[in-house]
């Protein structure tokens, strides 16, 4: 019996209009789906997401990956998890919000399987902060300036760019504000890109006063000041 395949699979930010069609044609034809959810027995944004795609004759496999210590053993539990039904020639689909290769607990496992030499296939999905532009109708970089991405908690290596992204800051929400006031930022931030609850909030009190998990920070430099 030859193994199965591991795809790793990009929902987008939570809409599921915004699944590409690789996506969903990847979705619909595997055997198995695994999804993280943020808590134990808690919700899962990727399989809300891509639910709607997914057949009755498909199981489905709903994980808790933490943030913490125990998050290698997490990881390395599911990789058992999934090496299980590839081992008996079973497709699976590994589901992550936005895109495999940004912040995502897939890039974690692929240490184990390719390891193991199975078969993976890719399909990328659109990223947070892309939709997130759309949404506040704001460009992210132009010209041959970069692009910075950065979480929260490294605020302050932000130097000279121009362009920035601040990602993962809740709980730092002054912290982040301060510096970006300080160094002559304007900014706005999406909460919930494409999900119930969206929001786009323009102003520091704003932003202070509804803090969510869910929110991505687009900047800009002032270089007239």
């Amino acid at each position: 019996m030859e193994n199965g395949i591991l795809y790793g699979v990009g929902v987008g930010p939570g809409g599921k209009e915004l699944l590409t069609l690789k996506a969903v044609e990847v979705i619909k034809s595997v055997d198995v789906i695994i999804a993280p959810s943020a808590k134990e027995n808690g919700e899962s944004i990727a399989y809300d997401t891509a639910k709607s795609f997914i057949n009755d004759n498909q199981e489905v496999i709903i994980k808790h990956f933490p943030m913490a210590k125990e998050k290698e053993k997490k990881v390395y539990d599911a990789f058992k998890t999934i090496e299980n039904y590839l081992k008996n020639g079973k497709n699976v689909a590994f589901l992550t919000v936005g895109d495999i290769f940004i912040y995502s607990t897939y890039i974690y496992l692929l240490k184990y399987i390719k390891k193991k030499n199975y078969e993976v296939y890719n399909v990328p999905g659109i990223t947070s902060f892309c939709a997130s532009a759309s949404i506040a109708n704001r460009l992210l970089v132009i010209n041959d300036e970069p692009l910075l991405i950065v979480p929260g908690t490294k605020i302050n290596s932000i130097k000279h760019e121009k362009y920035v992204v601040v990602m993962k800051f809740f709980n730092r929400e002054e912290e982040v504000l301060n510096f970006l006031d300080k160094n002559n930022f304007n900014y706005v931030c999406i909460q919930r890109a494409y999900r119930k609850g969206e929001k786009v909030l323009t102003s520091r009190e704003e932003i202070l006063n509804q803090k969510d998990y869910m929110s991505i920070i687009i900047a800009h430099r002032n270089v007239n000041q």
